[in-house]
């Protein structure tokens, strides 16, 4: 998937006030993990088409099979009869289900993001069980980082950092810390489907520095934590408040929330996700065995 922001009133409220607006880097992340296991699987660049999440609803073009791996909202359904939707890492807020309800009945057990989404599936009476977001499956990098730096990565709005966290924060760590923002700022909307090659882009370079020279990252951010986290890279998530999307990662690693940060573990271990990995790659499989 790429991702245009179409019908985001908040990306059009920015562009209208001042002109741009905070695009999410970490969005693209999911489509790296997308491709990657495509690649596992030998599926070849030319049968690989990018559908933007943001216009599901009219899509036009030709017959896709698509991972519903995101976060969705109402306006994304109904899909266009041109996509076949294929649910694994799928994540809805209550404000969405009764517009997804009538559209995801039918399609299987839907495999969720994390376990409140599956929780309020099966209330709406649609059998759900929870895979992960398809972060978790992107590779274990495959270098010894020569800077060795520590990496506290932010966004903003609920993906701030908070400050008084750092307060917490060895100061030989802090000291040696290099902040990086995982959003960028764009100037027109929605994003035209070469500005959604760019955050593409982005996000792999992003994602390439993570592999080449973190020796620990520190963030509240989903997307940051779980690609991470599958490179072997010891992760310490530090939060404002508690969202039910890290109701997955919250089993693997603590979620620390504010103003709770004096149990911090600042020497965090890597965590072994082989058989998250595995479960993952073999779901997918599973669902495209039908197109493979």
């Amino acid at each position: 998937m790429g991702f245009s922001y179409s019908g985001f009133a908040g990306a059009r409220s920015a562009i209208d006030e001042r002109g741009a607006f905070s695009a999410n880097i970490g969005d693209n992340m999911q489509s790296l993990a997308v491709r990657h296991l495509y690649r596992t699987l030998g599926i070849p660049d030319e049968r690989i088409l990018r559908v933007d999440r943001d216009t599901l609803a009219t899509y036009d073009g030709p017959p896709v099979v698509l991972p519903m791996n995101g976060c969705f909202y109402d306006w994304h359904f109904p899909l266009s009869p041109k996509i076949t939707p294929l649910f694994i890492g799928f994540q809805a807020r209550q404000a969405a289900m009764s517009a997804v309800r009538s559209h995801l009945f039918g399609q299987g057990v839907i495999g969720c993001r994390d376990e409140h989404t599956a929780i309020l599936l099966r209330a709406e009476g649609i059998e759900a069980d929870v895979t992960g977001c398809l972060t978790f499956s992107l590779p274990q990098r495959s270098v010894t980082p020569k800077h060795r730096r520590i990496l506290i990565v932010h966004g903003s709005g609920s993906g701030a950092l908070p400050g008084v966290a750092l307060k917490k924060m060895p100061r030989h760590l802090l000291m040696r810390a290099d902040f990086i923002s995982q959003r960028r700022e764009v100037v027109t909307w929605p994003l035209s489907p070469d500005q959604m090659d760019e955050q593409e882009k982005v996000a792999q370079a992003l994602l390439h520095d993570y592999h080449q020279t973190a020796r620990m990252v520190v963030t509240p951010l989903h997307h940051v934590a779980a690609p991470c986290m599958a490179a072997g890279i010891p992760v310490i998530v530090i939060r404002r408040d508690w969202d039910e999307r890290f109701s997955f990662m919250g089993k693997l690693i603590p979620i620390h929330l504010e103003p709770f940060f004096e149990d911090v573990d600042w020497s965090p271990k890597p965590i072994d996700l082989t058989q998250i990995k595995a479960a993952q790659l073999a779901r997918l499989r599973s669902l495209l065995t039908p197109w493979l």
